[in-house]
């Protein structure tokens, strides 16, 4: 519904099992890697609710001004650190960007594109850069019921295909790189 609230949910719940460290609070340009992502949604202007899990303490001393929700069944999966935040996002949002910690290079511009087509009362959207689909997704929260019901380590993709998507074309291609393995991270 246009005019709605958009919040950031900034999922940094996960295990880093990849990285061998909890690659949140790797250093990127200065600072940890979450840091870099909560600067983009900033700059973007959007209300933040950070997901923390299994690197807690770490990712929230890394970010200690932001508000947190603790995903205790973290280790199950993706789908548990999504439906935390949800839970405790505040009643004002009306939407919510689905934005993961480990993705630091999405544009502050992006977001709020994605914000601004959620405020004008799409029940979904997804950035596309290159013809492909990116991180984040957004949803209108007459869509959280369905998230509620994932389960298991899978993200909100499979709801996509079921859904009225709003595609927001990008020129960013931060929508498609996230930080995984050592490689990941610029020299």
């Amino acid at each position: 519904m246009p005019g709605t609230t958009v919040g950031a949910l900034v999922l940094a719940a996960g295990l880093s099992r990849r990285m061998g460290a909890a690659k949140l609070a790797l250093p990127l340009g200065g600072r940890p890697v979450i840091a870099a992502t909560l600067v983009a949604v900033d700059a973007a202007g959007l209300p933040v609710l950070m997901v923390t899990g299994a690197h807690a303490d770490v990712v929230r001393a890394s970010a200690p001004s932001v508000p947190v929700a603790h995903a205790k069944d973290h280790a199950l999966g993706l789908a548990e650190s999504l439906k935390a935040g949800l839970a405790a996002a505040p009643p004002a949002w009306g939407a919510v960007l689905v934005v993961l910690g480990d993705m630091p290079f999405v544009r502050p511009e992006t977001l709020r594109a994605l914000a601004d087509a959620l405020g004008a009362g799409a029940s979904a959207v997804v950035p596309v850069e290159g013809g492909r689909r990116g991180n984040p997704a957004g949803f209108a929260r007459a869509t959280w019921p369905a998230l509620m019901a994932l389960s298991g380590d899978q993200g909100a993709r499979p709801l996509l295909d079921g859904l009225d998507v709003v595609e927001v074309l990008v020129n960013d291609a931060g929508i498609h790189r996230d930080i995984d393995v050592p490689g990941d991270l610029p020299a």
